[in-house]
């Protein structure tokens, strides 16, 4: 038998086949498997009891197979064995914003792939299988962790749906306005939307000495992280973390609008807002909150080191200056070639961490809120 993805095209079938908007439609089958890759979660549509049921599910593809997996006695697996599946995989890339309400729409790239499943019974097949189920989530997690025992295999399901009958549906573009309206006086154009990964949270039981695997660590990169894991330094009975779950935000905001000179009166909001656009370092003793600084930065070439500050009564015991070298030693914060921060009384605090005096000739400051554009 000739191998199915030499050839290029998938058959189109009467299921298959787009009616409405045929021009969006496409059989190609190196397309059909890139969408199927990049999508995190399939959406399977199965008869139960009488009934139609569609649930979401994580997956795999190897090949031309689509590997699904869950409990031996697991609902949707089980009626998937005893008839045909419609299984969709949606990528959601744009809000398309048009003149009128008629022609709103979005930019999507979606497969709807139809088949009957088998159960995979193949000791290496499922292996295969559940390794590529972990690397779907992150290339290469699977080499990271310990592989399925004997009893998890017995204990899992493993089904294989060929990928032979599927097609692909997607829009891109603008909104497909009537030319009477192009002169509504209204916005139109496209929101761009993407999955994107913020800080990891790690497990609260890692040792402070397990940094983030590389396998994570590269899928937060692909998926536009700014930060790819919340960092944490220890010394004695104090800990400096950058996980956000952990702030106290009502702490934060009430020594910054209460006690500190440079945020005197800022509104809660503002601090969530500085806090939310910010990689943020919170010391602690124990559970309790005592400090906290946070930086504002691009990762490359500029940083603002703002609002540092240690609770009363624990000031003068060097917990500032432990709080300021871990957030220069941040590991992603080490090619910044440029800082910046702003102080009216701590110039000594700041100098043996080799902050100097601006250069008035060369450097310009800007303050208070933007002004209004223009016309």
């Amino acid at each position: 038998m000739s191998d199915p993805q030499a050839i290029p095209e998938l058959a189109v079938t009467e299921r298959t086949q787009l009616r409405r908007h045929p021009e969006r439609g496409h059989y190609d089958r190196a397309l059909v498997h890139a969408i199927i890759d990049e999508t995190l979660l399939c959406h399977v549509g199965f008869v139960a009891d009488g009934a139609p049921c569609v649930l979401p599910t994580a997956h795999a593809r190897l090949g031309d197979q689509l590997y699904l997996h869950g409990a031996q006695q697991n609902r949707m697996l089980r009626a998937l064995l005893a008839g045909p599946a419609a299984i969709t995989f949606t990528l959601l890339d744009g809000l398309v914003f048009a003149r009128s309400a008629f022609r709103h729409s979005m930019n999507f790239r979606c497969v709807a792939l139809f088949g009957q499943a088998s159960e995979v019974l193949d000791p290496s097949e499922k292996r295969a299988a559940l390794s590529a189920l972990v690397d779907h989530m992150a290339p290469s997690r699977a080499s990271e962790v310990r592989p399925p025992n004997q009893t998890e295999l017995k204990a899992t399901l493993v089904l294989r749906i060929p990928i032979v009958e599927a097609s692909v549906k997607l829009r891109s573009g603008p909104a497909v306005d009537t030319q009477d309206d192009l002169t509504q006086p209204c916005w139109a154009g496209v929101l761009p939307l993407r999955l994107r990964a913020t800080v990891s949270q790690p497990d609260p039981q890692l040792t402070a000495a397990t940094q983030l695997s590389p396998a994570v660590s590269e899928q937060a990169r692909r998926l536009g992280g700014y930060q790819s894991q919340a960092w944490q330094w220890r010394n004695d009975d104090y800990l400096v973390s950058t996980e956000r779950a952990r702030l106290d935000v009502e702490l934060v905001h009430r020594f910054l609008s209460e006690q500190s000179y440079w945020a005197a009166g800022i509104s809660r909001q503002r601090v969530e807002r500085a806090i939310a656009h910010s990689v943020c370092f919170g010391l602690y003793r124990g559970t309790q909150q005592v400090g906290f600084a946070r930086v504002a930065t691009d990762f490359t070439r500029a940083a603002y080191l703002a609002d540092v500050f240690v609770a009363d009564g624990l000031r003068g015991r060097g917990l500032g200056r432990w709080l300021v070298e871990c957030v220069l030693a941040h590991p992603e914060l080490a090619s910044v070639d440029r800082w910046l921060l702003g102080t009216r009384d701590a110039q000594a605090f700041y100098e043996p961490f080799g902050f100097r005096p601006a250069d008035q000739s060369r450097w310009m400051v800007r303050t208070g809120p933007a002004q209004p554009a223009p016309g």
